[in-house]
């Protein structure tokens, strides 16, 4: 029964490791800081996955990205804000007619404030100011391609305030301020 037992286990490892791939990914980004007199900032994002199939519909995908976002600014008063993320997410991917094709995104990411720019131009620095994390919800779709090409559309929610202390200006109503990133691009998932 033992060795009935483990060459089964050997071999749904086997089948699941034929289909867990890495992947790259590339993409851009529309970010913006809520409550704030910033206007919507273009960046980008980059990074890698290990797509991980759990069932037929479902597959979790772990990833690591670099995510640049902020907000750009109108008044000579202050410039802009850009802060560059180390993004942890684990997307959980929901799929119409699996193992590709039409999917939904939704999920959860640490994102870490790898360095930021937001300096008055009092020469004041406040960069310890900005806060250091992020905690964000993400959702979205997407289509994979047999080959292993796939197109998203993501949209991610922070749940932590940037806040920037020391500079009332920048706010236009009081409350947390939040990222928001609307997320657009391409991931390719290599074959093993």
């Amino acid at each position: 029964m033992q060795k009935l037992k483990l060459l089964i286990l050997l071999l749904f490892s086997g089948c699941l490791y034929a289909q867990v791939g890495p992947g790259i990914k590339l993409g851009l980004n529309s970010s913006s800081i809520s409550k704030t007199a910033l206007e919507h900032k273009k960046g980008l994002y980059v990074g890698a996955f290990i797509k991980i199939p759990i069932a037929d519909y479902y597959t979790l995908q772990p990833e690591i990205l670099y995510s640049n976002q902020g907000g750009e600014s109108n008044s000579l008063d202050y410039g802009d804000v850009n802060i560059n993320y180390l993004t942890i997410g684990i997307p959980n991917k929901f799929y119409v007619t699996p193992p590709n094709g039409f999917h939904f995104i939704v999920g959860l990411s640490l994102d870490i404030n790898l360095k930021n720019n937001f300096i008055n131009f009092t020469n004041f620095n406040i960069d310890e100011e900005i806060s250091p994390v992020d905690v964000a919800i993400m959702g979205g779709i997407g289509y994979e391609f047999p080959f292993g090409l796939a197109l998203e559309a993501r949209y991610k929610q922070g749940t932590i305030s940037v806040d920037f202390l020391g500079s009332d200006d920048l706010y236009e109503e009081p409350g947390s301020n939040l990222n928001g990133v609307f997320q657009i691009g391409a991931a390719y998932k290599f074959k093993l």
